[in-house]
């Protein structure tokens, strides 16, 4: 945790549109360690995505059913930083397994906002918690949400039980009003919120900037910025970590360097549009 935040590592899930979400192990690891050595809270793999419907990806896109190769990458290096996967719910999944057989610690549900049924959502809700995973609420393309909507989410959240829901800008359309009010908003509901800026605009700095001068409970980065289904970037992992004062180090010089040798060695699985 830092300055009270929760915060994502989203470097693979998010660098995995480009690499289709084939990486080393070795590299892998080395962001798992980069993350526990800096007090990052989760890091996030990728989909528990159908593979039928989806294939040809690597094992980070299918959390769930490839769970005995996500074990063998992480099993030895795994410690307090935990592993997530986001369950998008608009699209063809995975069975879940129970958590207890499962190397996953945490699921975000993923849900477009203007897509969003808040019956349907409380069901994969239930199903979550019911098979003991720690559960957060991800809502996409949330630039446009209006206080009404944001405001349903928060209340339907909270009587779900999830602690944080979080605010995907996936047209990187939001605003620094947009982005006080929404967390104002979730605040005044008793529920944590979460901010996923992405920096097509190159607003994601100054969006973050708000977001942690209004306390906002968690935050998404990537190293370097990577990644995206339209190679939009995210907010850099180097912002936050250079904001807080915390020493980046040698191994961050590495990982940059890593992650864009797995985009070019792995070029011809791109799901990037």
């Amino acid at each position: 945790m830092i300055a009270k935040m929760k915060v994502f590592d989203c470097t693979l899930r998010e660098i995995g549109y480009q690499t289709g979400w084939y990486f080393d192990k070795k590299v892998a690891r080395n962001i798992y360690r980069f993350a526990e050595s800096r007090h990052i809270d989760y890091i996030e793999l990728g989909f528990f995505h159908n593979e039928n419907a989806d294939p040809n990806r690597g094992a980070f896109r299918y959390c769930s059913t490839h769970d005995d190769e996500i074990m063998k990458v992480f099993s030895y290096v795994k410690n307090r930083t935990k592993l997530s996967a986001m369950r998008d719910i608009q699209r063809p999944l995975s069975e879940l397994k129970p958590k207890n057989e499962s190397p996953i610690d945490t699921i975000r549900i993923l849900t477009r906002s203007h897509e969003t049924d808040i019956e349907k959502l409380k069901i994969f809700v239930d199903e979550v918690q019911r098979l003991g995973y720690e559960v957060y609420i991800n809502f996409t393309s949330a630039g446009n949400n209006t206080p009404e909507m944001t405001r349903l989410f928060a209340e339907s959240a909270k009587s779900f039980g999830v602690p944080i829901i979080y605010f995907a800008d996936t047209e990187s359309i939001m605003t620094k009003d947009f982005v006080n009010e929404t967390i104002s908003i979730c605040h005044e509901c008793g529920i944590g919120v979460g901010m996923h800026f992405h920096d097509k605009n190159g607003t994601a700095e100054m969006l973050a900037d708000t977001a942690i001068q209004q306390g906002v409970d968690g935050i998404d980065v990537t190293h370097i910025g990577l990644g995206g289904k339209w190679r939009d970037g995210n907010l850099t992992m180097e912002y936050l970590l250079k904001k807080f004062g915390i020493h980046m180090g040698y191994e961050n010089t590495m990982i940059r360097n890593e992650v864009i040798e797995q985009i070019i060695k792995y070029n011809e699985f791109t799901a990037a549009e």
